[in-house]
């Protein structure tokens, strides 16, 4: 498997998709739709919406793997589409080096097919892809690389307009949040039009007044204002340029005629046209004098408050431009603490270019020549660029003195790129429209290529689309099937077996169902129907797509395979199909009888979890299968529990004719108990029943097969020939059962004493041979021969009776003493009756032949 290289504008592109806040959203419709689209468009049953992020591929949406929503990008596919600009595709995973090994082609959802088209912003990033897939290999035609290319362009602008919705939902939620603020304020808030007119009062001004609510709304601003100062208040309002402040201490009247010392703030509004505007005036009573102090510091508080619960940054300078007062916001928008404000610090912040241009406006402010209303640019710690508005008013005591200086600043760099956001979505709104326009005649086009039936049916079930092959169909034109209803084009017989499945896509469900429906030319053809429900944001279905396409020939080969599977499982042989790799592509219940795996356990594995018999005899099977496209024989394999059994098999080639690959046809049966019974034969007819040793025919057989060898290489032979002594008279005393088990004994005692390369026997009774291969001189086969009479002459307990027997040897060695079988065995048996001629329980050499 080979991994995707990271993009080349990799940063870039995980910001971008950062800053869509997409990432673990919930389903949206209109991607849903976009993927099922380009599964019907394209005939795939797996389709996505994927965003690269850095470490995995997140799916936005997709169709036809449920419950599967991301996975790691080093083995995704998308992680290579997004790398250029055109289709990736893959027609093949498993003929592709790249894909060949990777676990989604080797395990679920065992792709072989992919083509996915990059999801590029405006910007260029490609942040991910709309890609469709298969469990077989195919290509997608031109058209459909076409659509898919499209639909692709669609959701890029669907994932780039959320985005702009985002910044204008949490705009207006700004909005609220302050219209919220001020109606909650403890000062009291007056709007005043430009007719002098109050038309929005919150309920502190209310309260202030004596007012019932509602009962400002309306009433000339100059009822609140004693006649004095009626003039003064008129011409502060008139001289506020828009969004300017001015505050200032004056009196206002009660409605019951009670006059009110207040602190007034004034600032000044603007509309969409210039008789819209006016001005609002924040007022705080501060009628007690003799709370004076505490009403001060009160009042302090409460702006302070006020001032940074507002989203703007408000300060206050005395005369000479020293700071007085800064809100939290303002320090924020300067990146300064609270013990760095100071004039110099604050010019600092500004942007070289821009800081003349600032400086000189401040100067120009003080004594009140001109109001202070800049915009300009603020550099942060960081090295990242704000752009602010700063503007600031006169503040004038009660008795018209000037005190210093009050005003706001205004981050407006989210704005400004807001405002260019918007310019831009509109255009892209606009390029969409027609975009959309274009993409309806290309889907009709595409849906009049189809060469199945499609259909678009609103709820209540009248026509809105159908394709060109629909039409021919049922013999309308397009202007006669969009006046008709569903029950009226179907017919009252089909439109009933239909209901049911109506009933279940109208709630929300897809429905897919077989109909035999007459063709056109009278003979009866299966179809295969899908309704996929068209939902809307709420989830609500508002109509249904309707496919249906002729599956007559695949019914029938349905039919076939069926049959063919019947088959396949009744036999009682394992069955296993495999690729030319060896990776296991289906099996029959034969094969988990004999070998204790599951079907799910081996499918898409390799038969070495079988195991592995001699490689030579493999490789023989192998080169069999080349050249002669069969292989017949046993290996030894293992079952699921360890057990090794035998594997009689029969293995043929299929031929590669459907583009699909050569594959391998197993067919096994389990040979290992007919191993072990051959074995067991094998075994009797060799081998002594009451001793286990081997029998003459076995001694013989490898006697001669030594002889033999000596033709070809030097060997030194000798064989023992070995009676027991006193044992007729034992057996005669405890009977042939007890005698039988001394037998037994006495070959359990010699057995140790021989090596794995000779081989002891009995003859029959009493008589034992020993055969010795490369014998060494008299002087070894005189300790092998008393080691064994020492073994045999040990007492031994029989029916509570303690007997001792003894054993004669004669010894012949070849060629001394003979160079055929006979001859030795004769020797030998000579040898041994000398030994009991010569006092019994010894050893004795044969003489050597006269060779006179």
């Amino acid at each position: 498997m080979i991994a995707a290289p990271l993009r080349d504008d990799e940063e870039r592109a995980l910001a971008a998709l950062r800053a869509l806040q997409v990432l673990d959203s919930a389903p949206e419709p209109e991607f849903d739709a976009l993927v099922r689209t380009a599964s019907l468009v394209c005939g795939v049953p797996v389709s996505t919406l994927t965003l690269i992020d850095a470490h995995r591929q997140w799916f936005k949406a997709q169709a036809g793997m449920p419950g599967l929503s991301e996975a790691p990008r080093d083995i995704a596919f998308c992680a290579h589409a997004v790398l250029g600009d055109a289709i990736f595709e893959v027609p093949d995973a498993r003929l592709d080096e790249r894909f060949a090994d990777n676990p989604l082609v080797l395990g679920e959802p065992y792709l072989r097919f992919y083509a996915g088209a990059p999801l590029r912003l405006s910007g260029g990033e490609h942040v991910g892809t709309l890609c469709v897939m298969d469990r077989e290999p195919r290509r997608l035609d031109g058209t459909q690389r076409e659509v898919l290319q499209q639909l692709a362009v669609v959701a890029s602008q669907l994932l780039e307009g959320r985005r702009a919705r985002r910044i204008e939902r949490h705009a207006m939620a700004e909005a609220t949040r302050a219209a919220s603020l001020l109606q909650h304020s403890a000062d009291a808030i007056l709007s005043i039009d430009r007719q002098g007119r109050i038309c929005r009062a919150n309920a502190a001004a209310e309260r202030l007044f004596g007012a019932a609510p509602l009962q400002l709304l309306g009433r000339p601003h100059a009822d609140l204002v004693p006649a004095p100062l009626q003039a003064r208040e008129l011409n502060n309002r008139q001289a506020l340029g828009a969004g300017e402040a001015f505050s200032h201490e004056s009196e206002r009247l009660r409605l019951d005629g009670q006059r009110l010392l207040v602190s007034v703030t004034l600032v000044a509004e603007s509309g969409p046209q210039p008789e819209d505007g006016g001005a609002t005036e924040f007022i705080r009573d501060i009628t007690a004098r003799e709370e004076a102090a505490q009403a001060l510091a009160v009042s302090a508080e409460r702006f302070r408050s006020l001032s940074d619960c507002v989203p703007v940054g408000v300060f206050h300078v005395d005369r000479s431009g020293l700071s007085g007062y800064t809100n939290e916001r303002w320090r924020q928008i300067y990146q300064l603490s609270l013990g760095q404000v100071s004039h110099e610090a604050w010019l600092a912040c500004v942007h070289p270019e821009d800081r003349d241009r600032v400086r000189e406006a401040s100067h120009l402010s003080q004594g009140g020549n001109m109001p202070f209303d800049e915009t300009y640019r603020v550099v942060w710690p960081s090295g990242e660029i704000r752009h602010v508005r700063s503007r600031a008013q006169e503040l004038l005591s009660l008795r018209g003195e000037p005190l210093g200086f009050v005003g706001m600043v205004e981050d407006i760099t989210e704005r400004r790129a807001f405002e260019s956001q918007l310019v831009q979505a509109r255009d892209q709104a606009r390029a969409a429209a027609q975009e959309a326009l274009e993409n309806a005649r290309l889907l009709r086009n595409i849906a009049d290529a189809v060469p199945g039936l499609v259909a678009y049916w609103r709820r209540d079930l009248s026509c809105r689309f159908a394709s060109r092959s629909f039409l021919d169909w049922y013999g309308r034109s397009r202007e006669e099937m969009l006046q008709l209803t569903m029950p009226e084009v179907l017919g009252a017989d089909a439109f009933a077996r239909t209901q049911p499945y109506l009933g279940g896509v109208l709630a929300g469900e897809v429905q897919a169902f077989e109909r035999s429906i007459r063709r056109p030319d009278g003979r009866l053809g299966h179809m295969l129907v899908h309704y996929v429900p068209d939902t809307d944001a709420r989830g609500e279905v508002r109509g249904i797509f309707a496919v249906a396409n002729d599956v007559t020939s695949l019914k029938l080969a349905q039919r076939e395979l069926m049959l063919a599977a019947t088959v396949l499982d009744a036999t009682v042989d394992a069955i296993m199909v495999t690729d030319a790799q060896g990776v296991i592509l289906s099996v029959n219940p034969a094969f988990t009888a004999i070998t204790g795996f599951e079907a799910q356990e081996v499918l898409g594995r390799t038969l070495d979890l079988l195991g592995r018999d001699d490689p030579a005899l493999e490789a023989q099977a192998r080169l069999a299968l080349r050249t002669q496209r069969h292989w017949q024989g046993e290996l030894w394999r293992r079952r699921k529990s360890g057990e090794a059994f035998l594997q009689w098999l029969d293995v043929s080639l299929i031929p590669d004719d459907d583009g699909a690959g050569e594959r391998l046809l197993h067919v096994f049966s389990d040979g290992t108990e007919r191993r072990q019974r051959d074995e067991r034969l094998r075994h009797l007819a060799f081998h002594d029943a009451l001793t286990g040793l081997a029998n003459r025919s076995l001694l013989m057989e490898r006697l001669s097969r030594l002889l033999g060898q000596t033709h070809r290489e030097r060997r030194e032979l000798a064989l023992m020939y070995m009676d027991l002594d006193g044992f007729k008279a034992v057996n005669d005393s405890v009977g042939h059962a007890q005698g039988d088990a001394l037998l037994r004994l006495v070959a359990a005692r010699m057995t140790p004493l021989v090596r794995d390369t000779d081989t002891l026997a009995r003859l029959g009774g009493d008589e034992f041979v020993l055969l010795l291969d490369q014998a060494a001189g008299m002087q070894e086969l005189e300790q092998v021969a008393g080691r064994l009479i020492e073994a045999v002459s040990q007492p031994v307990v029989l029916a509570g009776q303690s007997v001792v027997v003894g054993v004669s040897v004669g010894i012949a060695r070849f060629p001394l003493d003979g160079r055929s079988v006979e001859t030795l065995m004769r020797a030998a048996d000579l040898a041994m009756y000398a030994a009991k001629a010569g006092g019994r329980n010894r050893w004795q050499f044969a003489d050597p032949p006269d060779t006179a």
